[in-house]
């Protein structure tokens, strides 16, 4: 086999191998959309979150859309959801506000902001913030862009801007101790497409680059070689030729 051949079916190993996986992302998606939506939102698992102090927050939450603008909209990602709801008999606040508001406002308050969330199994760690009281409750505030307050199960939906931006939740009343089973939503309408896109994609991929290790790796079948004419009075053990008969 040549050169060319062994590299030819190299490449087309490794597109395979691509192939599959985007197959794989495909998939997952596709699994995801068709799966794991509630009233259109794209849903995660509920999740128990918990701290001591006075508040639990998640901030630098930046949004840059930059030009694209366009894709904050109903249609593609334009709107996120957070329910929440308190495990005692506690009033609970969810609220959405400027990254430099809620810092101003938690400035000199005990509490506890989100540094990484694993899932499987699920895992928050926390980044403890010493401080004391707030100076008033969260419901009396006025930064919030988005927020919602009560007993039983709160659901807060924004509509998402650029900026940056802070997640809190605190007890309506401002009190220590926040505890609440919370999951996370949002509308991400275009991932069936880019799901179905990925699908085509690895199947096209796929089949492209089994097609080239097939055709590197077949053997072309060698041309029959040209009959060879006997020669007279040659060889070992040859005859002679028979002499004309005398007239």
């Amino acid at each position: 086999m040549s050169a060319g051949r062994v590299v030819l079916i190299v490449l087309g190993s490794i597109g395979v191998l691509f192939g599959v996986a985007v197959l794989a992302g495909g998939g997952f998606l596709l699994w995801a959309d068709r799966t794991q939506r509630e009233d259109g939102y794209l849903t995660t698992p509920t999740e128990r979150f918990a701290t001591p102090t006075y508040a639990l927050t998640r901030t630098r939450l930046e949004v840059d859309t930059g030009e694209a603008g366009w894709v904050l909209n109903e249609s593609w990602f334009g709107k996120v959801r957070i329910r929440g709801e308190s495990s005692g008999d506690k009033t609970l606040f969810i609220g959405i506000g400027p990254q430099a508001e809620v810092a101003r406002y938690l400035g000199t308050v005990a509490h506890a902001n989100v540094q990484d969330i694993d899932f499987d199994p699920f895992r928050a760690t926390y980044l403890s913030v010493s401080g004391g009281a707030p100076r008033a409750p969260p419901t009396e505030q006025s930064f919030w862009a988005a927020s919602a307050s009560g007993v039983g199960t709160q659901t807060l939906t924004w509509k998402v801007r650029d900026g940056d931006w802070s997640v809190v939740l605190m007890n309506a009343d401002g009190s220590r101790g926040v505890a609440a089973d919370v999951d996370l939503g949002a509308k991400l309408s275009f991932l069936l497409w880019v799901a179905i896109g990925l699908l085509v994609g690895g199947v096209l991929v796929s089949v492209g680059s089994a097609a080239l290790i097939v055709l590197a790796a077949r053997t072309r079948p060698r041309p029959p070689a040209p009959p060879v004419p006997p020669a007279v009075g040659s060889g070992s053990g040859s005859a002679a030729a028979p002499e004309p008969l005398d007239r």
